[in-house]
């Protein structure tokens, strides 16, 4: 029976990999990984069902590993070389007379077989058929989705392709020897009263498959002569392969955080030299007071420091409850760019138990254009260190057997201490784009914890992932009704697993924060009652909870609906907990309307930037952000800049680092007189800096946001002009009186929707004459915004009320089309059979964003490249005249090249079916068959500009340029 086929390797030899040898690989990988990867809270969850015995759960998951590929021991597997088939022939006499085509290996998966033989296997052995399943259907999902029970009905009977005689014979024969081999005879026993919940039966099967690339991979388990067996003890062997990969060992926190002085961990962790603040001293307590993991929320006004309260807090739980980094989740790309280098500092900061290196991976679209994260080294070992035949059994890899691969050359080198003990890596197998879920910490976009809750292959390696970390996101009232549907879900899957979770906001609205609690404590609920009602509950033939017996849900716990500011909630052990800081020193804002034309904005600014100072003007679209620039420029010239998200990735990093640069903290560099427009890219966890104000309406919580970047840094000189923080609201004609019912601006209402603009405008008008008071009116503000009561004058309520409507159905209508592709809550089933049955495919697009978490806008991105008479180039500023041959794949640094100059490409375009195709039609026409074969370029759509940038696109007119952007027009 044969794992890997023999095929030519170096030399000529004909090397291959026995079956047996291949599932002995894998079980012990799978020991290794649990012993010094896994982390106790990961195990802890399967061992909840194992008795609380974490050895019992730990050779139960080994013996998953060992039988995950024993469905290849079939007609349909093993008959798909012809070579390898006439050698079980003419070796151990196997008939082929009803299965001898290579399409048999198709309809019948070997990991669907596997599921059949191992229940089998188990009943002989008497083995409930219950936990028979919830054991088997790990081996059945090892390739990321588990089969349905019509799949597992069909392959149960379909004995020509399974093989039957000797088949059996042999199979039972092989499970034997494995089994022997491994000494994992209690864990077969064990499974007699053994049954695996769905949280676990998540984990073990991401288990699986983790040790099974690792064991698959020939550059640690090298293959072997053909039809010669290894002699190695399969233990020394997955010893030596482990080694030879050297992942950096989990980070354990030391003791010194649960008792050690707040203001001693912030100085020491961040680099400051000042004591905690109020929120920060709140957060480490409230950590220190969980009696379980649990969530905590934080909400805290912008610019308080809730990034370093997170952390602080996600260290005391890490300590506490045993975990070995963090996620650390943000609304967009640009967010996560700016809170990477943060996040950084305090992980290569942290004093740990091992002083070994320290994982750490960037998760979104662009991350491989980071200039930090590419200079950080990928860790790999040297080709000596790998080879198995230099290495002695028990000997450990030293750390000078690691060298520095794929650090780009042109990146600057990360200042760090990544050469010494303790510093930050990015090991090159967790660089991988579904393995990065298996790095000790990850800053990524939010949509990677979103992804948890997505029914798609693979699915598990995201909760397998997270299980072993400390979850923080950052601004987490900008999820929206259809990504709030996900984020439900995977709060409960994180529950299940016992993690604790950090979730940050200014502006949280009350539902917000009842939903949060809601998820999180279904998700512990089914972790309490997990194994109380296994057998309690009748389920249907796949594994569901009948209807008729699904329990009615105690009440949740109450959260008290209080305005009082900053506050932080703890949820743990089903109890809610709420402290208050003091609200620090009060901070008044002058709200005024704007009203008019660009005339009456250049008149409204003009004395702080004559005075010197700088200011923000924040638009709703793309659209009236470039007229508002153009406008600008007229009378201020390149004091104006402008910022948004259809920029070409190169611009869009070149604007995000030069808006940090200059307007962050530190000294005023060239802020002086100086315009920035830009869009919601600089709404929120940018720790940047204006003089003054100018914002379109927008709900009120995203105002607040906005005014979070005004006079933000205390101690900075302002000019006269702008003496006090000010922010004038434009985008709504005209003025807010009792009168008339004002209009907000169309693109703004497209945007956000006519019913939370109004009362906004509503509630800002009660501000006539008096500032708006932070922190004390965040709150109050939020919560009568997105409450039910009656706001505006009454001439406004008709309006209003149909806004409301309006909303209302198309908040109904996200929520029920994000469910078709959520997955299941924890406890729903008793098995993952048809976990995925409407499963997605891979999460991820090219970009990085599965779309089905986030609500489709009909965008999509394009390459846009120079076509000239000579042939493709890239564009001006790059300052990069190599050629690009549409006949030859790109190399790796040319591939970075063009991934920076990718570009959204607004979903109105294709906003009819006409446009639709007529747009398809001319990009088919850039398809470079040579570049399908790379992974960044592979189904991605060109657009190709004259050397004057304009192209066109269906009926559309394209223009780039660096400095204002892609524009569209018909």
């Amino acid at each position: 029976m044969w794992a890997k086929a023999p095929k030519p390797e170096q030399g000529g030899q004909r090397c291959w990999s026995p079956l047996h040898t291949h599932l002995t690989d894998t079980g012990a990988v799978v020991r290794l990984i649990w012993d010094e990867w896994l982390g106790q809270p990961a195990g802890s969850v399967v061992a909840a069902d194992c008795g609380g015995d974490q050895d019992v759960a730990r050779e139960v998951a080994a013996l998953a590993g060992a039988l995950h590929d024993i469905g290849k021991a079939t007609r349909a597997f093993a008959g798909q070389v012809p070579e390898m088939k006439a050698e079980m022939v003419h070796r151990g006499g196997f008939t082929w007379s009803l299965a001898a085509c290579d399409e048999d290996s198709r309809k019948l998966p070997h990991a669907l077989a596997g599921q059949v033989i191992v229940e089998r296997f188990l009943a002989a052995r008497g083995v409930p058929a219950a936990n028979a399943r919830a054991f088997g259907v790990i081996v059945g999902g090892h390739h990321g989705v588990p089969p349905t029970g019509g799949e597992l009905h069909v392959a149960s009977a379909a004995t020509r392709y399974l093989g039957h005689g000797e088949w059996d014979d042999a199979r039972f024969a092989l499970v034997d020897h494995v089994i022997t081999r491994l000494g994992l005879e209690d864990a077969v026993e064990s499974l007699r009263t053994v049954r695996l919940s769905d949280a676990s039966q998540m984990l073990l099967s991401a288990l699986v498959v983790m040790a099974d690339w690792i064991a698959s991979n020939a550059e640690y388990f090298p293959l072997v002569p053909a039809w010669r067996d290894s002699d190695d003890d399969p233990n020394v062997r997955a010893r030596r392969g482990w080694d030879a990969l050297a992942l950096p060992r989990p980070w354990r926190a030391t003791a010194e955080s649960l008792t050690a002085d707040p203001s001693d961990l912030l100085r020491t962790r961040f680099g400051v030299d000042f004591d905690a603040n109020d929120v920060q001293l709140l957060a480490v307590e409230s950590a220190r007071a969980m009696p379980e993991p649990g969530l905590l929320l934080i909400e805290a006004v912008m610019g308080v420091g809730k990034t370093e309260a997170s952390l602080l807090a996600a260290e005391v739980l890490a300590a506490r409850f045993g975990f070995s980094g963090v996620f650390y989740g943000l609304p967009t790309r640009a967010t996560a760019d700016a809170m990477f280098l943060r996040v950084l500092r305090w992980w290569e900061n942290l004093p740990g138990e091992d002083e070994g290196d320290r994982g750490v991976a960037l998760r979104h679209g662009t991350a491989s254009l980071n200039e930090a994260y590419r200079g950080l080294p990928r860790r790999r070992p040297t080709t000596t260190a790998r080879s198995a035949e230099n290495l002695d059994d028990d000997a450990p890899l030293a750390s000078d057997h690691y060298v520095d691969i794929g650090r780009d050359v042109d990146a600057p080198v990360w200042a760090g201490r990544h050469g010494a003990p303790g510093g930050v890596v990015a090991h090159h197998w967790t660089s991988g784009r579904k393995q990065a879920s298996f790095a000790d910490s990850v800053i990524a976009t939010i949509d990677h914890e979103l992804l948890a809750a997505l029914s798609s292959r693979h699915v598990v390696l995201r909760h397998l992932g997270l299980a072993r970390q400390v979850v923080v996101l950052d601004e987490i009232h900008a999820a929206d009704t259809w990504m709030f549907v996900y984020l439900a879900r995977a709060l409960e899957w994180l529950a299940r697993y016992g993690v604790p979770v950090i979730a940050m906001s200014a502006t949280l609205a009350p539902d917000q924060r009842r939903q949060l609690v809601e998820a999180y404590e279904k998700g512990r609920r089914a972790r309490v009652s997990a194994l109380a009602e296994e057998s309690a509950v009748p389920r249907d033939a796949a594994g569901l909870v009948q209807p008729r017996f699904r329990r009615a849900a105690s009440p949740m716990p109450e959260i008290p609906e209080l305005d009082d500011y900053p506050r932080l909630t703890t949820l743990a052990g089903g109890v809610v907990t709420t402290r208050n800081a003091p609200p620090g020193a009060a901070r008044g804002v002058d709200v005024e309307w704007l009203s008019g034309d660009h005339a009456a904005l250049v008149k409204a600014v003009e004395p702080v930037l004559t005075a010197g100072g700088c200011v923000l003007v924040v638009r709703n679209t793309v659209r009236r952000a470039v007229e508002t620039y153009r406008e600008l420029r007229r009378v201020w010239g390149e004091s104006v800049s402008l910022t948004h998200s259809r920029f070409v990735a190169f611009d869009r990093l070149r604007n995000d680092d030069w808006l940090r640069e200059t307007f962050g903290p530190g000294d005023d560099g060239d802020r002086a007189g100086r315009i920035v427009v830009a869009t919601q890219v600089a709404e929120q966890s940018l720790d940047v800096d204006f003089d003054l104000l100018v914002t379109d309406l927008a709900p009120i919580d995203l105002v607040l946001q906005r005014i979070g970047r005004l006079q933000r840094h205390a101690g900075r000189s302002r000019p006269a002009a702008a003496s006090r923080p000010r922010c004038l609201v434009a985008g709504l004609e005209p003025s807010p009186s009792a009168d008339v019912v004002p209009t907000p601006e169309r693109g703004s209402t497209a945007v956000y929707g006519a019913h939370h603009l109004l009362r906004t405008a509503a509630l800002l008008a009660e501000y006539d004459g008096r500032p708006l008071d932070l922190p004390t009116d965040v709150p109050v503000l939020v919560r009568r915004c997105y409450g039910a009561e009656p706001l505006g004058p009454a001439t406004w309520q008709n309006a209003m009320t149909e806004a409301e409507r309006d909303f209302r159905k198309a908040q109904s209508d996200a929520e029920h089309n994000a469910t078709v592709y959520r997955l299941r809550a924890p406890g729903e089933a008793s098995s993952l059979l048809g976990l995925l049955a409407n499963e997605t495919g891979e999460a991820e697009t090219s970009t990085g964003i599965a779309k089905q978490v986030r609500q489709a806008d009909g965008g999509f991105e394009v390459v846009l490249l120079v076509n000239d008479q000579d042939g493709l180039r890239l564009l001006p500023q790059f300052e990069d005249d190599r050629p690009l041959h549409r006949d030859v794949p790109p190399n790796r640094e040319t591939e970075r090249l063009l991934a920076r100059s990718m570009v959204r490409v607004p979903g109105w375009v294709v906003g009819n079916e006409s446009w639709t195709d007529q747009v398809l039609n001319d990009l088919s026409e850039n398809y470079f068959r040579e570049w399908q074969k790379s992974p960044v370029l592979g189904g991605q759509l060109i657009l190709l500009l004259s050397p004057e940038l304009t192209g066109r696109m269906g009926p559309f007119i394209v223009t780039y340029d660096a400095e204002v952007g892609l524009g569209v027009e018909k």
